[in-house]
């Protein structure tokens, strides 16, 4: 059997200031000062041939062409398969917006160019280091539970849903916890997953941040050492408790919900030993009965498999309107726009009509040239009995639960907002009994506003059931 070997490394990401955030349409201003560092760490595991790399960032959302482009740089860097490495997106709002992102003026794209690009060689640089720093390991996984979690698809007394919170409902409070040790014991990394919207840092915040996993992963790093890497998991309909914070310093709702996450973290690392197990019982020498189990050291193969696959999944839409429908949309879309500009409206108005304008561009476009389909990407990683299963969209937590409960594995991280961030993922059932709408905004309903990724028209309902069977069949390829 082959030996592990893992290294692990970080870049600072920070933004310029003046940047644009992405998380917000209520935000009506710039970033005016960093919060607390934003950083991108990459971990590479290899069994001396193959090699695996998983990158945690602090960044929101980054388009699926632009993704693929950074998995291959990443790749062709550490020597290895653009289908072995996994960047995961913590999804904070506080992070800067992307070009691709929102019809924006010239000097805003300028800057999220320059600044995408910046981070795209950031990341290469700390999978490049974290290569390099490779050393003889072993990995142990555990898991927690954290209650900073409520499902936020709330309904009023007339049956309208909004995003509210919930708390009788269920969630997925999992937190799961992989340790990489030297063969000392010594951490080289701690990786935890929670599914679960960043967004303490709220609205009237001019910051950038990488809100409540920043917190989280520092306390990780000070109690247990080594560098931490928080993963997003399923989390496309989860808040934190508490909601929204809409002071303009929100440090400290960031910081206590942070180090409630990041607690429960150490608690399930702390209780992972990989160069150690207790051995047989024995009675110890002394006047009263006393029995001991002393340590002894693990022995044997630190690798048993090391594997990643990945697919492009083409998920189709419900059924687009007719073209003068279409185009009757576009038209109300861009008199909307017209209006609140000439009437000096509100920074926030102008964006978002702003947003549905180009949503009625890219609608037409769509029924003009028949582009129905839209593509996602999934992928899993086996690393000995673990596996790490993702793909690309705002998953929710229920899916999540499915994988993991069918999964063959008996360590299975689900997670979302990896390798790009395309669309929300609603179940079946989530979807309203008469259909969903082209008409309505569902402004309430952030998962079904599918404008706000400027997609024509909402994924077909069939789309969560085929992430999960793809998923699923992936994970079996690799037993």
């Amino acid at each position: 059997m082959p030996d592990l070997f893992a290294g692990a490394a970080r870049r600072v990401i920070n933004p310029p200031l003046g940047i644009r955030t992405f998380g917000f349409s209520s935000r009506e201003g710039l970033v005016q000062a960093i919060e607390s560092d934003l950083s991108a760490t990459a971990l590479v595991l290899s069994d001396g041939e193959g090699r695996v790399v998983i990158v945690a960032t602090d960044t929101g959302w980054m388009d699926l062409p632009v993704m693929n482009g950074l998995r291959a740089r990443v790749a062709d860097a550490v020597g290895t398969a653009p289908s072995h490495v996994m960047v995961n997106l913590n999804h904070t709002h506080s992070s800067p917006a992307m070009p691709e992102w929102f019809p924006d003026e010239p000097g805003q794209i300028a800057l999220q160019s320059r600044y995408q690009e910046d981070l795209c060689g950031w990341i290469v640089e700390a999978a490049r280091e974290a290569d390099d720093r490779m050393v003889a390991a072993r990995i142990g996984a555990g898991r927690g539970e954290c209650p900073i979690g409520v499902y936020r698809r709330e309904t009023d007394p007339d049956g309208e849903i909004f995003l509210g919170e919930v708390p009788g409902h269920p969630t997925d409070p999992a937190v799961g916890v992989l340790r990489v040790d030297d063969l000392d014991g010594r951490p080289i990394a701690t990786l935890f997953s929670y599914g679960c919207h960043p967004v303490t840092i709220g609205p009237r915040s001019m910051v950038a941040s990488p809100d409540f996993p920043g917190a989280a992963r520092a306390l990780v790093e000070n109690a247990i050492g080594g560098l931490s890497l928080f993963l997003q998991g399923c989390g496309g309909n989860i808040m934190p408790r508490g909601g929204l914070s809409m002071e303009t310093d929100c440090r400290d709702e960031k910081d206590r919900i942070g180090s409630t996450l990041g607690a429960e973290a150490v608690k399930a690392a702390a209780a992972i030993h990989t160069h150690r197990k207790r051995g047989e019982r024995r009675r110890m020498g002394s006047l009263s009965r006393i029995s001991v189990w002393p340590w002894k050291p693990v022995t044997g193969p630190s690798c048993t498999c090391l594997s990643a696959a990945d697919e492009t999944l083409t998920l189709r839409f419900i059924d687009l309107p007719p073209l003068d429908e279409a185009r009757a949309i576009r038209a109300e879309c861009h008199d909307a726009r017209e209006t609140v500009a000439g009437r000096g409206g509100e920074a926030w108005e102008y964006l978002v009509t702003t947003r549905f304008a180009d949503w009625s561009d890219r609608l037409v476009e769509a029924v003009e040239t028949g582009g129905a389909s839209i593509d996602v990407v999934v992928q899993a990683i086996r690393i000995n009995d673990i596996i790490l299963a993702a793909n690309s969209t705002e998953t929710f937590f229920e899916t999540g639960l499915a994988i993991k409960a069918r999964s063959p594995f008996p360590h299975t991280l689900a997670l979302g907002y990896t390798n790009g961030c395309v669309c929300y993922l609603p179940r079946a059932e989530n979807y309203p009994e008469g259909g969903w709408d082209i008409r309505k905004r569902w402004y309430g309903v952030p998962d079904l506003l599918f404008q706000a990724y400027s997609m024509p028209t909402a994924i077909h309902p069939e789309s969560e059931r085929r992430v999960v069977d793809r998923t699923l069949a992936l994970i079996e390829g690799l037993r």
